[in-house]
């Protein structure tokens, strides 16, 4: 009887032990899942904290991109990323102009979205066209007063862009007695200038359009004669005074413009009366072909004053 209770209690000592080892087994096995649960939500969120905007290259659209990319990777994606190294027109592609011009490197080379935003297509056309408006063509037709009409007097003035784009064209009301129109020449009629505009409207119209750019002309201290304004001499740019020029149309001699304009551009202008937009347009087709030698030489005399 003492045998069969002692055996008794010897299973149920045993039963209790089993249990608190299954116990003991499944709560490590709860931990060890939260723990590595709690790793990977660190981890997450170390990765979330850390990572960067870059700009990345899709070689097959030739287009770019952007993505995250974490620093934990130790090394920077090959042959994608922009960085100093790898920054050239092939693998920019159609961005290479944006990129070159727009675009600022961190230390580590890689550009970063955030700091360096890319400027918008309408900042690159502004800022395209303003220095494009940097140059300027002016051309004036005039009329005679006075004296059997020796004397010049502004019927018309236009000005273009560096693209030839007209800026300015108006006909100018009469101040004085139109004692010879030169319609053969000029162009001009009376009913053209009757009711042109004010004088001094346009004499203010002009100074607003040249000031601080590089003027275009040919003969231009005539024209700007007859406007009765001045210009910074380091800012013109004459066809008629260009000296390598003169030499080579003219044998050092003072060429027209529509000598100069067939020689340079193999075109004929002033077949018959002269017009002020096609004058201003040839002048500075002239110096579009010649802008490169021109400022070399301009340069040179600058250094030599």
């Amino acid at each position: 009887m003492k045998a069969d209770v002692a055996s008794a209690g010897i299973r149920k000592h045993k039963f209790k032990m089993e249990v608190r080892s299954f116990s003991g087994s499944t709560k490590d096995e709860s931990n060890s899942r939260e723990s590595r649960q709690h790793g990977k939500q660190l981890t997450a969120n170390k990765t979330v904290t850390e990572e960067k905007r870059t700009i990345i290259m899709d070689s097959s659209l030739g287009t770019m991109k952007e993505v995250s990319d974490s620093n934990n990777t130790g090394h920077k994606k090959q042959n994608n990323i922009f960085t100093v190294n790898n920054a050239n027109r092939k693998a920019a592609g159609c961005h290479w102009y944006a990129y070159l011009t727009n675009q600022s490197y961190e230390s580590n080379g890689v550009v970063n979205l955030e700091n360096n935003p890319m400027p918008s297509l309408s900042q690159r056309q502004k800022r395209k066209t303003a220095q494009q408006n940097k140059y300027v063509a002016m051309d004036c037709e005039m009329v005679g007063v006075g004296y059997k009409g020796q004397e010049d007097m502004l019927a018309r003035v236009s000005i273009v862009n560096k693209r030839g784009e007209v800026l300015l064209d108006k006909f100018v009301k009469p101040c004085e007695m139109v004692t010879d129109y030169r319609t053969s020449i000029s162009g001009i009629r009376p009913h053209n200038i009757e009711n042109g505009d004010d004088f001094h409207d346009v004499q203010d119209q002009v100074k607003k359009l040249i000031q601080g750019k590089i003027l275009v002309g040919h003969g231009i201290a005539k024209d700007l004669g007859v406007l009765q304004i001045k210009h910074p001499y380091p800012l013109i740019r004459d066809t008629a005074r260009y000296k390598p020029l003169c030499r080579l149309v003219a044998n050092g001699r003072t060429p027209s413009l529509k000598c100069i304009t067939h020689a340079i551009l193999g075109l004929d202008i002033q077949s018959g009366e002269h017009n002020s937009i096609e004058d201003a347009r040839a002048a500075m087709k002239i110096y579009n072909k010649l802008s490169f030698d021109w400022e070399n030489h301009f340069r040179k005399q600058k250094n030599h004053t």
